[in-house]
């Protein structure tokens, strides 16, 4: 499985010019790692869930994710 860095990695190679600057760099990568915790907070409190609202609760999130790339 892939560490949070290996995914970092991943996403900068793909997704940011390499032009970027080094407080541009320091910024996408803090907000990134905020991004991943947040989805881990999100886990942690899915898993406290009964079953079937933690599915209509990561469903949501999924239909307020596809909406935001639609947005894009």
């Amino acid at each position: 499985m892939k560490t949070i860095d290996d995914r970092w990695l991943d996403f900068r190679a793909g997704c940011i010019a390499p032009d970027s600057t080094s407080t541009q760099l320091r910024e996408m990568r803090i907000a990134f790692y905020a991004g991943f915790k947040a989805m881990l907070d999100a886990n942690m409190e899915l898993a406290m869930l009964p079953e079937l609202v933690a599915v209509m609760v990561l469903e949501q999130l999924h239909i307020e994710a596809r909406q935001f790339g639609a947005s894009l």
